[in-house]
């Protein structure tokens, strides 16, 4: 089977800035790598009338679209004229809290027209949790199937060269940088304040200025542009001098998944805010804490038991610490138990939409 793949590139153009949250390479190699059959990207800019005479099937590995801010209306344009069977995996909804009413959500008009084309469509639409399945239930589309993100079935090796080492790593969350962000206290703030105060190792998923020193787009004026967005400050460091040694040595960018599992495993777990950076760790058989911080977190949790615990007890601003719950091994325990009982649903769902899967492990 001939299969297109509405998904970024598997990696970065070599050479080119990173534009992506790197985290998206979870669930679109994800997709590669667990569905059968011969596929293609196309990116989200392709020829229809091409894709309709090419191939057999399109796949779409989406991420939280259902929101107010996704630029959708040009992929709802070339979805309308797909006449090939499509299958969209891991819809999810985005709001503060999965506890929101969906009739309150201010969604935009792209994800409402998205959601109504993957309605008529689409066999039936995986979706990432419990929230998005209420708020697609709220626009008309009752054609879902709870699966969770595809990263969770992607398995990763779990053999280590090495004992890993005590330290954790930490993950937090940000888009932008300014001195704004500084002035309100916030669960993320703290992650990046105590990586640079404590000297701890943190993964970059799509933080502009710091992925900036490691793609190769760093500025002329790179140490300007970060005093003035406030970045020193931010990690509790003095100059722009002393913040560049710090990320230098102890922050991580990754785009290969292999890669990223690889250096997981050279430690002893992972806590923060990052969904995918957590579920990597997972399925690399390494300990991870995901902190909850809005609905997509919270419904990824609850539906895939992924550990998690209170961030008032797990990092400590004052002394610059942090720690994992301490049942983390039980928590690990019954996301591995989950995991298992959750992928036979996701692989009756691509079955039940023409689709096979398979559980593979990457080349070596």
């Amino acid at each position: 089977m001939k299969i297109a793949a509405i998904t970024i590139r598997r990696k970065p153009v070599p050479g080119s800035p990173i534009r992506t949250n790197t985290g998206n390479y979870m669930f679109t190699e994800a997709a590669y790598r667990n569905i059968a059959g011969d596929i293609s990207w196309i990116g989200f800019n392709f020829d229809p009338d091409k894709i309709n005479a090419e191939y057999d099937h399109v796949i779409m590995p989406a991420a939280n679209w259902i929101d107010r801010g996704e630029a959708l209306d040009g992929l709802v344009r070339l979805l309308k004229r797909i006449e090939l069977p499509i299958t969209c995996i891991g819809l999810g909804a985005q709001a503060a809290s999965a506890g929101a009413d969906p009739a309150s959500l201010k969604l935009s008009q792209g994800a409402i027209d998205l959601t109504k084309i993957l309605t008529e469509r689409c066999k039936h639409i995986s979706v990432r949790g419990e929230f998005t399945r209420k708020v697609l239930a709220h626009l008309g589309c009752h054609n879902t199937v709870v699966t969770g993100c595809p990263s969770l079935y992607m398995d990763l090796p779990k053999d280590v060269d090495a004992p890993p080492s005590e330290d954790l790593i930490l993950q937090g969350t940000r888009y932008v940088m300014s001195p704004q962000y500084l002035r309100k206290p916030s669960l993320d703030r703290t992650i990046f304040s105590i990586a640079g105060k404590a000297s701890m190792d943190i993964i970059f998923q799509s933080e502009r200025l710091e992925i900036s020193l490691f793609d190769g787009s760093m500025g002329d004026d790179w140490a300007g542009d970060a005093t003035k967005a406030g970045l020193p400050e931010l990690y509790g460091k003095s100059t722009a001098a002393e913040l560049e040694a710090y990320l230098r040595a102890h922050g991580k960018v990754f785009t290969s998944i292999d890669d990223w599992s690889g250096f997981l495993k050279s430690r002893a777990g992972v806590i923060g805010t990052r969904l995918h950076g957590a579920i990597l760790a997972l399925n690399s058989g390494v300990r991870a804490t995901l902190l909850a911080h809005d609905s997509r977190t919270h419904e990824l949790i609850d539906f895939a038991k992924i550990p998690t615990g209170d961030p008032d007890l797990l990092l400590d601003a004052h002394r610059n610490t942090v720690r994992l719950p301490d049942d983390i091994d039980a928590q690990v325990g019954a996301f591995v138990e989950r995991r298992e009982a959750n992928r036979v649903v996701y692989a009756q769902l691509l079955e039940a939409n023409g689709l096979t899967y398979r559980r593979s492990l990457p080349d070596r």
